[in-house]
């Protein structure tokens, strides 16, 4: 898509650690939110 995607292909290994990284980032930065409403409402 981005980065001249050209059809279906095995993802290579930093392909998958970027985006487990990603998905790390955003569960912290979702969670960090949570818990400070919570904290807020506590």
């Amino acid at each position: 898509m981005a980065f001249g995607e050209n059809g279906p292909r095995k993802k290579t290994a930093f392909e998958k650690l970027t985006l487990i990284v990603v998905i790390l980032m955003v569960l912290v930065t979702v969670g960090g939110l949570v818990a400070t409403a919570i904290a807020s409402i506590l």
